[in-house]
């Protein structure tokens, strides 16, 4: 024991704790201001002490003993639970429980062994466990007591076992059995004498459900035909006098799964119902795949299936009719199959907040209170009202003050200021919450009082009109205070009140309620309202309409012939209160007589809605006639649309394809419906929601590496439904890459011509997996969407179309589809007729136009116009038209001034002029010499040709040396020069390395010289590096 002490701490340590530790202990704390003193008590628990002895025995017998000890003096700080008995025979080393629970101090021992010396000792045991062994002890959770030994007793007592049993391999782990198989469980057993066996489950009587067979040497149990609900812990119990021995074997019973546990709806709103659950407890020993979700009406008995392969414990059905009450059910699925559904057990309406009420009106006000009204919302959400919330805001604050929460349609508010102005505001309350608040008119609170008033604005000139039968309900707002008394009269009689007719009043109106309204209720009504101040009456007209009585009759038939009949009545003696719109007359055919049950109706008429009762007759008269039939349109069948055809498939997502039906049965096709079946014993299942429109769909929502196979329903505009196509070939849902393919029409290989201002289109469809991505381009650009180009793009089609094509529109449009297996395009050349335009650069080099126009139209060049002007004239003249694309224009005045122009010509007309950018003075040109050469380096193969073309320009004509290396080329008869007045030409026959080098040309005329240089290579000729053995070029 030692005591630590630190800064505003002490610790008393007390190693190795003992029993005689436990005391009062008193801390002193003092300084100059004083002392203080703190006690604290310690307990210290453990193992009981020692039972208290001698054992002393009584009534021994020849197979018996009772022993008596007394409780141990130290009980370790807890009470103590019961006593262990052990014995052992003199012989023998080896000690056996003889009982582990013995509450008392005392204990009979039976079954002992005549002639069979016993030594015997006793332990005690407390929550903290055992004593000792070896000796006679009290044993407790912390330790083990000393133990009382007893001396040795001299009996025959029979001979004992401990009871104990061994499971085999396969119960050591957990049983797996698949449902509907038998639960066998045998396990071998020993233990003398014979123990007794309990087999125990927690939740299961298995006396009821399970056969158990139990003798010396083994117990069996059998569940036959298990289900998933017999998996868990089964308990197994061996028991004699010699002690107890327990164990348990774990079984998994393979099925589909529970229902799942606590389904209930998250969250609701006026259209919308969101459900969470929480997973199966019984699993049926695999994994949880995913959940079934469905649903159906209250007024129903079907189910409808929402979702087959949802795999969170929550979802939402969106869509539901508001007010509605639907029922729901989730099943789980594993591998297995589709386990129990969990329903709701009452059905949900759908609802959400209702609508502010109406009409909130202050309709009486003192010195300290205010009176107020209001009418029910006109939507209460889906869900009934509960109560309304009143909130009251005095003039100059923000703040609303609460002041009551009820259920009726009035409330008085007081405890107000006198002279203060209040603003009143209600919400309507439901079970999904509140609805927006409704304001009333401010309201000063004082004493107030008018005359009485009623408010017609509602009843227009003031008549109204009601059907007969119909129920009426006629409200008048009253005005007045104090609140006026109303009377009503009918003519001048007072009203009766009846349980048909009668008065209702409310805090702001007074009601006029008749129910299924008769002719003769109508006429005059008239109210009266009394109060201090005066009394008001007003006048209503209430007008009823009833149906026609029936024409008077009889029919008298004026004409008849085999076709036709010509029939006339009287009018109805009772027209309803309304002039008669029109007279139906109906026809019926002789009824047919049929024998047996079975009748043929022939002669309908295709797209009429036909009925049919049937009457039986024997020789006492006729029956009543049946129920009607379901109306039916006479109408033909709708043949099945074609074969579904994969287009694209991915891991989770399918797109089909189907031709129309052959026939529609005289009506127009309206929708498709495409049903899935997972392969190869699943069942069909709707796999759309929403009409499909077109012959091509794509079903999502499939499950990765599953086998699935599909088929179409077709649904004319009459409501008849075809039978189902035939089942599409098995498809395998994985990723699956295919290389693109485009499908172009054969007429788009050829240039398409358009004329300009037309439109033109391209297209193309496509194959490939998964789908490519299509881009158009022009010119190396990507072409977009616009108000000119429009372009459309399916996943399987492409379309452009070009509107107001110009000239410029035409040239090569390329289509590139592309996905991960590759990329496939096509070029579509477009060519746009149109006029051509001016010709391009004019130039005068001896009066000579050069280059043709940048377009030609999309039309051949047939010609060009040649055109001039004179100086200060205006007036062009046409000099000339010719074919190529220059002009030598003569017949002209030295010295004056021109100004030429060009127009092309093709067979669609003339384009627009290009005129000289200069004006062109009529002389002598002068041009000194200039080359116009491409390159400078020729290469020619030895034995071959070469020819060297020099263009130039130069006036007058110039005069040409050539050079080679420096010094004056000599011609011969493989080496020549010629010369025209726009080009030079130098051919060399059978080149050899010999004409390898540098050659020069000069150009000489009036105006001046030039010259350029030309190399000429020979690519055969190879320099060898003796050392090195390489050859260079």
């Amino acid at each position: 024991m030692c005591v630590e002490a630190s800064q505003g701490i002490t610790t008393l340590l007390i190693r190795d704790c003992q029993r005689g530790d436990a005391d009062t202990y008193t801390i002193n704390v003092r300084n100059s201001a004083g002392s203080k003193d703190c006690k604290f008590q310690l307990k210290v628990v453990g193992k009981p002490g020692i039972c208290t002895g001698p054992i002393t025995f009584d009534e021994i017998t020849a197979d018996a003993i009772t022993l008596e000890w007394g409780p141990p003096k130290d009980d370790g700080g807890a009470e103590v639970s019961n006593y262990i008995v052990e014995k052992r025979r003199t012989t023998d080393n080896k000690w056996t429980t003889v009982a582990s629970a013995i509450q008392k101090t005392t204990m009979r021992v039976i079954r002992l062994h005549d002639g069979i010396e016993y030594i015997f000792r006793v332990f005690a045991e407390n929550k903290y466990g055992v004593g000792e062994h070896l000796r006679v002890s009290a044993v407790n959770s912390e330790g083990i007591g000393e133990p009382a030994e007893v001396e040795k007793v001299t009996e025959l007592v029979d001979q004992e076992m401990l009871p104990d049993f061994e499971l085999d391999a396969e119960l050591r782990r957990t049983l797996v059995v698949r449902v509907r198989a038998s639960i066998r469980m045998f396990v071998p057993i020993k233990g003398r004498p014979v123990p007794e066996v309990t087999w125990s489950k927690d939740d299961t009587n298995l006396k009821t459900r399970a056969h158990i067979d139990n003798t010396e040497s083994y117990t069996l149990l059998v569940i036959p035909d298990c289900t998933r609900y017999d998996a868990g812990k089964y308990h197994l119990s061996l028991e004699n006098v010699a002690g107890k021995k327990t164990g348990f074997v774990n079984v998994k019973v393979l099925d589909t799964p529970g229902p799942p546990v606590n389904l209930k709806p998250r969250e609701i709103t006026k259209n919308s119902i969101t459900l969470q659950w929480e997973i199966p407890i019984i699993d049926g020993g695999s994994k949880i795949r995913n959940y079934i979700i469905e649903k159906r009406a209250a007024t129903k008995k079907a189910y409808t299936v929402l979702s087959t392969t949802w795999q969170k414990c929550s979802f939402k059905i969106p869509d539901l009719k508001e007010g509605a009450y639907y029922y729901f059910r989730v099943s789980a699925e594993n591998d297995l199959g589709v386990g129990e559904p969990a329903e709701t057990p009452e059905p949900i309406r759908v609802s959400q907040a209702p609508s502010a009420p109406e009409n909130l009106y202050v309709t009486d006000v003192t010195s300290d209170s205010a009176s107020l009204a209001w009418t029910k919302p006109l939507h209460d959400g889906g869900s009934l009202i509960t109560g309304y919330v009143i909130e009251a805001q005095k003039k100059d604050t923000d703040q609303w003050v609460h002041v009551a929460t009820i259920k009726a349609l009035d409330y008085t508010v007081t405890d107000l200021i006198e002279g203060a102005e209040y603003t009143f505001r209600i919400m309507a309350v439901n079970a999904s919450g509140r609805s927006d608040p409704r304001e009333s008119r401010p309201a000063v609170i004082k004493e107030q009082t008018s005359a009485p008033s009623f408010d017609l604005r509602g009843v227009y000139q003031k008549t109204i009109i009601a059907k007969a039968g119909d129920r009426l309900k006629v409200e008048i707002p009253v005005l007045g205070k104090p609140r006026p008394v109303v009377s009503w009269k009918k003519g001048d009689t007072v009203l009766k009140e009846t349980q048909r007719l009668n008065i209702e009043t409310t805090p702001t109106s007074t009601i006029l309620n008749i129910n299924e309204i008769k002719k003769k209720d109508g006429g005059q009504y008239s109210m009266t309202g009394k109060n201090m101040l005066g009394a008001m009456t007003e006048t209503i007209t209430i007008l009823v309409h009833d149906i026609p009585g029936p024409p008077t009759g009889p029919i008298k038939l004026e004409e008849i012939s085999c076709d036709y009949v010509l029939m006339s009545w009287d009018p109805p003696e009772n027209d309803g209160g309304v002039p008669i719109n029109n007279y139906i007359v109906e026809m019926r055919e002789t009824t047919a007589l049929v024998v047996g049950n079975l009748f043929k109706s022939t002669g309908l008429i295709d797209g009429i809605a036909y009925e049919h009762r049937v009457i039986a007759e024997n020789m006492a008269g006729l029956s009543k006639a049946s129920k009607p039939s379901e109306p039916m349109y006479a109408l033909d069948p709708v043949d099945p649309p074609g074969r579904p055809v994969a287009l694209n498939i991915t891991r989770h997502e399918v797109t089909l394809s189907w031709t129309k039906p052959e026939g529609d049965g005289g009506f127009s096709i309206t929708g498709y419906t495409v049903e899935r079946r997972e392969m190869p014993n699943g069942r069909w299942l709707k796999a759309n929601f929403n009409n499909i429109l077109e012959t091509i769909y794509t079903v999502s929502g499939l499950t990765e590496d599953a086998t699935y196979e599909f088929r179409v329903f077709a649904r004319n505009s009459a409501g008849a439904v075809s039978a189902p196509s035939q089942s599409s070939e098995a498809i395998l849902c994985r990723d699956d890459i295919e290389e693109p393919r485009l499908d172009v029409d054969a007429s788009y290989s050829s240039t398409v011509v358009v004329m300009a201002g037309e439109v033109f289109k391209l297209e193309a469809s496509v194959t490939g997996r998964p789908i490519p991505s299509l881009v158009w381009t022009k010119e190396g650009k990507e072409l977009e969407d616009t108000a000119k180009i429009e372009i459309k793009t399916s996943e399987f089609h492409t379309t452009l179309t070009n509107k107001d094509s110009l000239r410029r529109d035409g040239g090569a449009f390329t289509l590139i589809a592309s996905n991960p297996g590759g990329f496939a395009k096509f070029i579509y050349n477009v060519k746009v007729l149109d006029r051509p335009g001016p010709p391009n650069s004019l130039t005068v080099t001896d009066v000579t136009a050069e280059k043709c126009p940048d377009h030609d139209g999309g039309s051949r060049i047939t010609g060009y116009i040649v055109e001039m002007q004179g100086k200060g004239s205006e007036k062009w003249t046409q000099v000339m038209v010719v074919k190529s694309n220059e002009a030598h224009v003569t017949g002209l005045t030295q010295g004056e001034e021109y100004t030429f122009r060009i127009s092309a010509i093709n067979e669609k007309g003339v384009s627009d002029p290009r005129p000289l950018n200069v004006p062109v003075v009529a002389k002598d040109l002068v041009i000194s010499p200039t080359f116009k050469l491409l390159f400078s380096t020729f290469s020619v193969l030895a034995g071959d040709d070469l020819k060297i073309d020099v263009p130039y320009a130069a006036h007058p004509k110039a005069t040409a040396t050539w050079l080679k290396d420096g010094v004056a080329l000599k011609e011969t008869t493989r080496v020549n020069a010629d010369a025209t007045d726009k080009n030079l030409l130098l051919v060399i026959k059978e080149a050899c390395k010999d004409d390898v080098g540098t050659y020069t040309v000069k150009l000489t005329n009036t105006a001046g010289e030039a010259s350029t240089d030309i190399s000429v290579i020979l690519p055969e000729i190879l320099v060898t590096d003796q050392e090195n053995q390489k050859l260079s070029l």
